[in-house]
């Protein structure tokens, strides 16, 4: 495969601890550049603010595709050039790896979407991940899952979410789709991902 450019995207908060295993598990044969926001500093108002800065500087550095990532995780040997790879080979505009950390943990060994401002409106995290999807999908780039790309989330590194806001973000989801696709609330469920089959 030819080697392309790709952007990381990390978005930290608080956690320089963990964003530093994160970036030195990253491994890949394309020219890669590191984009780090960090939150804590910059007072962004969501994740999908945060994201949306990473993935702007990612596209004037010229990146072909970007991976936008949590501080939190842990990445395999061949994640990222299996991201890219799958990500090339079948256009997907969002494409998120496989985390192995509820069956086989961190010692058992990280999200390719197309640039395209996300809403940040889903504040302070949660959901935002399914709107980038969504709108990939309605502009014909749809979003999978693949157990071909693996890594290892930590999980909870930013505290857990704030009383209401999972909820309250499902519904702003729900109430922001559901005129334009009548299967919004299932796909608020799911999050719209389906599995690629590897």
């Amino acid at each position: 495969m030819e080697r392309i450019k790709v952007g990381a995207v990390f978005v930290n908060f608080r956690r320089p601890d963990l964003l530093l295993q994160a970036v030195n598990s990253l491994e890949t044969t394309h020219q890669w550049r590191l984009f780090v926001i960090d939150n804590a500093t910059l007072k962004l108002p969501s994740l999908a603010a945060a994201w949306n800065r990473g993935i702007e500087a990612a596209v004037a550095w010229g990146a072909g595709r970007i991976l936008v990532s949590n501080d939190d995780v842990l990445f395999h040997l061949c994640t990222i050039d299996h991201l890219v790879e799958r990500a090339v080979l079948k256009d997907y505009g969002f494409l998120c790896p496989t985390d192995v950390g509820s069956e086989h943990g961190a010692a058992g060994l990280a999200s390719l979407p197309t640039p395209v401002s996300g809403e940040e409106g889903f504040t302070p995290a949660y959901f935002e991940d399914t709107d980038y999807n969504l709108r990939l999908g309605l502009a014909g780039r749809p979003g999978m899952t693949t157990t071909y790309a693996p890594f290892f989330h930590y999980g909870g590194a930013s505290g857990g979410p704030p009383p209401g806001s999972v909820d309250r973000n499902r519904r702003r989801f729900i109430e922001k789709w559901k005129d334009t696709v009548p299967w919004a609330e299932a796909f608020a469920r799911t999050g719209g991902l389906m599995s690629d089959g590897g």
